[in-house]
């Protein structure tokens, strides 16, 4: 267990600081007689009201990327004395599997012990709830009268206002309004989501995300994004706001408001598209998704177990070709990649072919008896390696508790026991990684292997079709080339253990 302990004193007086140091060996004699691990510790010298404080900060950016496994306080009104900031840091440890044991035993998660956690959540969200309604009522009162409260405008407009003026959306200078009249234009055409969506990548114009300047934006337009602006009811000039919310405070799920209850204030901004144009388009919409209307879509033989060789992306079953596409071409085009596509009939044929030449060579009892021999050998074996891995494995626990000691007594500086654990806790886990493989080895039935492989030896000779089933158990990938060559990688039990 990794150990992460947050200590707090109120001011920097000459007996706060004493306080310090004696928190820290009470931590130091806790976490030896655990035989746990020292990550850090996280310190902050002003009130525990708010959490503006670096040490705390730094300690919930830790928990979030899972830097240790318990976070240990002298009391819990060291972490938090107001009841928002400790249902905060409950939900921040519970998200990310990690425990809150506070030395004065009021809470152990390792326990189950954490009924004060619940008073406290139940007070936040009581709290919380009267600050979302006063939140929501002050949103709803300014975008009634036609403020844009967004963060970020919808593609082809930008946001103008602030500080004391009135947020509002008017047309970006740049070119991405005649994007939006394209978008519509070439679906009133007949062209489809996807298809517009190549064609916009095609020629090289920027996505939403990348107008926007986001870090991760992609370089290709997706279909979910064409559909979105052909869904927006802003670009008939109307300021639509308040479409989703949230269930609850305590909940990030987002759900959409019916339209009565949307605040909407006609002609506020400028428009991109005539009301007949995104009316029609409505329409279009609805009519194309009642067509589309059909049972979920059947998932073929090799459906997630082909890869591309060259972008690593999923081959598509496409219907017509009776065959596998690379994904990011059929999406995108060849800007994405190329075709790398291979036929079903033709993939099931070398993948029987491939199986019965690898099993034939075996004679089945010849086989089976060069199992038994091998099995006995390697059991005799792993008991022996056990034994010394048990005992080294305890020897380099016994030592953890040693270093903990050496850093309290500040014979050892922190940079050290962090240096000397690491290398300590690898060869403990390299260990236990060990002997866990030689256990399974060792608890192997000899008699019900030895039928299995058998029966394996038996099936795979008769294969005459090929299954799911038969393709989960002997493939573990497929990788096809440009050319529409493969590379099959397969998972074979029987002949693994030859």
């Amino acid at each position: 267990m990794r150990c992460a302990v947050y200590i707090r004193v109120s001011t920097n007086r000459e007996e706060q600081k004493s306080s310090l140091e004696n928190q820290k060996d009470l931590f130091y004699r806790y976490i030896a007689d655990k035989g746990w691990d020292l990550y850090d510790f996280y310190v902050d010298v002003e009130s525990g009201t708010t959490d503006k404080r670096e040490g705390l900060k730094r300690l919930i950016a830790d928990a979030e990327e899972r830097k240790f496994d318990v976070i240990l306080a002298k009391e819990l009104s060291r972490l938090a004395r107001n009841v928002g900031l400790a249902s905060k840091i409950k939900e921040i440890a519970a998200k990310n599997r990690i425990d809150i044991i506070t030395l004065d035993n009021a809470i152990n998660t390792v326990n189950g012990d954490q009924n004060f956690f619940g008073l406290f959540a139940w007070a936040y969200e009581l709290e919380a709830q009267h600050t979302s309604r006063r939140v929501k009522d002050t949103f709803r009162t300014k975008a009634s009268q036609g403020e844009f409260k967004g963060s970020v405008p919808p593609y082809g407009y930008r946001i103008v206002g602030g500080k004391g003026e009135r947020r509002r959306l008017e047309l970006a200078k740049d070119d991405t309004p005649n994007v939006v009249k394209r978008i519509f234009r070439m679906y009133l055409e007949g062209r489809g989501f996807d298809a517009i969506a190549r064609a916009l990548t095609r020629e090289g114009y920027p996505t939403p995300a990348q107008v926007i300047g986001k870090a991760n934006a992609g370089l290709y337009w997706h279909g979910s994004s064409v559909k979105l602006i052909l869904s927006n009811p802003h670009y008939v000039g109307d300021l639509v706001q308040g479409r989703q919310t949230t269930r609850s405070v305590t909940s990030k799920v987002r759900e959409e408001v019916p339209k009565d209850k949307q605040i909407i204030v006609p002609n506020v901004h400028p428009a991109i598209i005539s009301r007949e144009d995104f009316e029609a388009v409505q329409r279009y919409m609805q009519g194309r998704k009642q067509q589309q209307a059909k049972p979920k879509a059947k998932k073929h033989l090799f459906t997630n177990y082909l890869y591309c060789a060259d972008c690593g992306k999923s081959l598509w079953y496409v219907q017509h070709r009776k065959g596998y596409v690379c994904g990011n071409y059929y999406k995108h085009g060849r800007h994405a990649c190329s075709q790398h596509s291979v036929k079903e009939k033709e993939l099931i044929d070398v993948i029987l072919h491939d199986i019965k030449c690898m099993a034939t060579p075996f004679n089945d009892d010849l086989l089976i008896k060069r199992l038994e021999l091998k099995t006995k050998e390697v059991k005799r074996q792993a008991e022996k390696q056990i034994q010394t891995l048990t005992q080294q494995i305890e020897k380099l626990k016994a030592e953890k508790k040693e270093f903990i000691r050496l850093l309290a007594s500040r014979s050892i500086t922190e940079d050290d026991y962090k240096e000397i654990t690491e290398d300590n806790n690898n060869k403990i886990i390299e260990l236990q990684n060990k002997l866990r493989n030689l256990l399974s080895v060792r608890n192997v039935n000899d008699a019900e292997m030895l039928v299995k492989l058998r029966q394996e030896l038996k099936q795979i000779m008769s294969f005459d079709n090929l299954t799911p089933e038969m393709v989960h158990r002997l493939v573990n990938k497929i990788v096809v080339k440009a050319d529409g060559s493969v590379n099959i990688h397969y998972k074979f039990t029987a002949t693994a253990l030859i």
